[in-house]
């Protein structure tokens, strides 16, 4: 593959990443808009059980459900996270050990799907992550990790490809897998993909 051809598949890769890091931070943004204004005009209105009023006008909740007209939930923050629902079937785990909770924001579509979430995971190494799904597998993920390392993944788990831009303590990355092999890497190490 000719230096030329390569440097434009970068490129084409690293806009469509920046393209979905936009439409990420605009729909978690919006979210966050959505929650704040359904909050204040019904906190005082429906005042569930699990809901803690403060005389500061603080509203204290573990768990907060955006729905549609439909009562369809299209954002949930809570802490911790219910395990993810796949295929109709709720997960055991959010990808770790049961214990393994996450804290945040999840988008759901229409049909009450998951299909992005921005959290912090609760215990341990304790990643902040942004992910966009469709109906069954992530395919992009955005990671801060709490060293300063920092990764954005996009992959397709049915073929298991996959490209890496990272930065870390040895500096700047860009890798591809191609079928869960390593094709391309750049600085070139030794070091295998994570």
């Amino acid at each position: 593959m000719e230096n030329t051809e390569l440097e434009g598949r970068i490129a084409r890769l690293e806009r469509r990443g920046r393209a979905a890091l936009i439409v990420a931070i605009v729909s978690a943004s919006s979210a966050i808009l959505a929650v704040g204004g359904a909050a204040g005009s019904r906190a005082t209105a429906e005042m569930p059980a699990l809901l803690t009023p403060r005389p500061s006008g603080v509203l204290t909740v573990r768990e907060l459900n955006i729905v549609d007209g439909n009562g369809v939930t299209r954002v949930k923050i809570g802490a911790p996270l219910a395990h993810a629902i796949v295929n109709g079937q709720q997960n055991q785990t959010r990808g770790g050990r049961p214990e393994d909770t996450m804290s945040g924001v999840l988008l759901f579509d229409a049909e009450g799907v998951e299909r992005s979430g921005y959290a912090t995971v609760d215990h341990g190494y304790s990643n902040v992550l942004l992910t966009l799904d469709e109906k069954n597998k992530q395919h992009a993920m955005f990671i801060a990790e709490p060293t300063g390392a920092t990764t954005l993944r996009l992959f397709n788990a049915d073929t298991k490809d996959r490209v890496d831009v990272a930065i870390d303590k040895d500096g700047p990355s860009i890798s591809m897998i191609r079928r869960g092999k390593e094709v391309f890497r750049i600085p070139a190490t030794n070091r295998p993909a994570r």
